[in-house]
Parts: structure tokens; C-alpha cells; sequence
């Protein structure tokens, strides 16, 4: 668990120059930037000795301007620029990446400089190497299984709640989101169990809501990566939860067909705002399916949704086991995704 080396050193050594933060735990990540918050600003983390940037909208003359401002009552001002798309290839035009190497050849000893940013980097920028020498570059990726299991139970035991290792697994094995959300539902557990208490199986099915719409998102990640036994195992969860095998086929044809509409509408250049209102979608939904819009070519998709049709008329009267029906559909639009 790397994560837990990256909190023991910060608790240990002074803070570096300069940070850059990167996978899909959003949570983890937000935790470093607390910590340290703390140790550089003690109990003044909202002064004006910290600043907050969004990466995408601030040019590297605003985070320079922000490093290069001295600190007041304090030795050193903490800037943080989050959603940062200097790392990631092709994001940036060559002037900004250029621009940025100078400001990291030349930060200021009075800040320290947090980058964070969702997903992969490009380990081969020269901004990359310059941060991992002179400063931490720290992966976050996805906790999962074991990892994922220690996590909740150190979690749920720093509240004073108590979890078996079986059902720290159990939940591990259900849980497809992120660290954000699981906090969510640990507290709510914690509180059902009362300090002192034992979180068991049985609270947390009670309690514990993944989200079937959720979860066809995850499903056709899977499928878009080519991820067959995960999308299986993902299938299998929800099929083992109860839910209509019918229900299920629907909501997987919807989401192809939002994927589709989004994929065509991006083609045209229309803002995500206006996808939204136009295919009346929440923008959250209209964000994760422009993310998965680049897993499918536009053939793949119509091919995905003639299957769906194939499996449709299987369900409404065709001979097939309904769980065999939806576990053949995910093989064959498993094999023909990505292309």
C-alpha cells in the first residue's frame, strides 16, 4: 500500500518544494493536500498564505504570480492547482509546457507548490523528472481488494467501530466508487452500529446502496477497456442483488445510446452544457459518457446496440437462461469495444 509510506513520510519530513499528484483517488489525494496544509500553515490553512487554483483555467503566469508571492506571518505559502492538464499528452500548447519548466527551475524556497490532476501522466515530460527529482511525484490509483479492505477497516477503527476481516472484504469485493462516497457510507454505518459497535454483513446490506445506474457506468467502462472479467463480475453483483434482468438489458441500451449521442455531438463541437440540455441528462451523466465515448467508435456502438436488440428478444421469449442472455451479450460487445 504505497499510499500509507507516502502519510508516513509527511509525518515525518519537512514538506517539498513541489508535488505532483496523480491517479483516480481523488480522496487520498485530498488528504495529502491536508495534511500538508497543516504542517506548512498550522491552524491558519484559510489565510492568505494558501491558494487554490483550478489548472484549467489559470495560465502558468497566475501560478507563478501565486508561488512568487512572499508569505505573511508564516515561512512559506502553500499554492494548490487542481484538474492540471500540463502532464497529461497533448493537453497544453508547447509555449505553456516550456513556460512551465521554468517556473519549476526556479521555485521560489518560500512556497510549496502542489500539482494534481486526475488519472496517467506523461512520465516522459521533463517537467515530470524535474518534479520527481526535486520534489514527490506520487501515484493514487484505485484501491481495490486487499488494499481497499485494510483501508475501510482502519477507517471504521479510528471512529471507534469495529469490522471483521471477512466483511471488510465483502464490502471491498461490492464497492465500485470512490473513496468520497465509501466515507459516506462508513459514517452512515458507524452511526447505525454506534461507537463500540461491529459492522456485519448484514448493516451493510442494509445500509450500503452501490446504485444500479452506477453500476452499468462501471459495466460499460469495463467493456469500452476490453475488460471482460471484470465486466462479468460486475454483471454477476448485480444480478446476485436482485435486479430485473430486463432492468438491467434497458439501462445498458440507454447508456450505449447516451455514449452514442454524446460521441456525435462532440463531433459537432457542442459544449457538454448544452448536450445536457439537449438530451435531457443530468451533466454528471453526460460527463462520464463523454469520458467513455473515446472507449467506442461510432461502428461499435450501433454493433453494441443490435446486440442489445438480440438479447432483448432472448429475454422477452427466446429458450436462454436470462443470466446466460446478459452474460453472452457482455462477451460479445466486450470483444468488438475499443476498436
Amino acid at each position: 500500500m504505497t499510499y500509507r509510506r507516502y502519510f508516513k513520510e509527511l509525518r515525518q519530513e519537512d514538506p517539498a518544494p513541489v508535488y505532483l499528484l496523480f491517479g483516480q483517488e481523488d480522496y487520498l489525494m485530498d488528504e495529502v493536500v491536508k495534511v500538508l496544509a497543516q504542517r506548512i500553515l498550522g491552524d491558519k490553512e484559510g489565510d492568505f498564505n494558501y491558494d487554490r487554483l483550478d489548472g484549467e483555467g489559470s495560465s502558468i503566469e497566475d501560478i507563478r504570480s501565486a508561488v512568487e508571492t512572499l508569505p505573511f506571518g508564516s515561512s512559506r505559502r502553500l499554492v494548490v492547482v487542481k484538474n492540471c492538464p500540463h502532464f497529461q499528452r497533448g493537453k497544453v500548447k508547447q509555449e505553456q509546457r516550456e513556460r512551465l519548466l521554468d517556473l519549476l527551475e526556479d521555485l521560489p524556497a518560500t512556497a510549496c507548490l502542489i500539482f494534481r490532476t486526475r488519472g496517467k501522466v506523461d512520465g516522459r515530460q521533463r517537467a515530470v523528472k524535474i518534479i520527481k527529482e526535486r520534489g514527490r511525484l506520487w501515484e493514487f490509483p484505485r484501491l481495490e481488494g486487499r488494499d481497499l479492505a485494510s483501508w475501510i477497516t482502519r477507517h471504521l477503527r479510528r471512529g471507534g467501530v469495529g469490522i471483521d476481516r471477512e466483511t471488510a472484504f465483502y464490502l471491498a469485493r461490492i464497492w465500485q466508487y470512490d473513496l468520497h462516497r465509501l466515507d459516506g457510507e462508513l459514517k452512515k454505518l458507524a452511526a447505525y452500529v454506534g461507537k463500540g459497535g461491529k459492522v456485519g454483513r448484514e448493516e451493510i446490506q442494509l445500509l450500503v446502496d452501490p446504485g444500479i445506474k452506477e453500476n452499468v457506468f462501471n459495466l460499460l467502462d469495463a467493456v469500452g477497456k476490453r475488460e471482460t472479467g471484470r465486466a462479468l463480475v460486475l454483471l454477476r453483483q448485480m444480478l446476485t442483488a436482485g435486479e430485473p434482468p430486463l432492468l438491467l438489458l434497458f439501462l445498458l441500451s440507454q447508456r450505449l445510446s447516451i455514449i452514442g449521442a454524446t460521441k456525435a455531438l462532440a463531433a459537432k463541437n457542442v459544449s457538454p452544457r448544452v448536450m445536457a440540455s439537449r438530451l435531457k441528462q443530468h451533466p454528471f451523466v453526460i460527463e462520464k459518457a463523454l469520458g467513455q465515448s473515446r472507449q467506442f467508435s461510432s461502428a461499435t456502438l450501433k454493433a453494441c446496440l443490435r446486440e442489445c436488440l438480440w438479447a432483448d428478444r432472448q429475454l422477452k421469449g427466446g429458450p436462454m437462461d436470462a443470466n446466460l442472455v446478459l452474460e453472452l451479450l457482455l462477451l460479445k460487445i466486450t470483444k468488438g469495444a475499443g476498436v
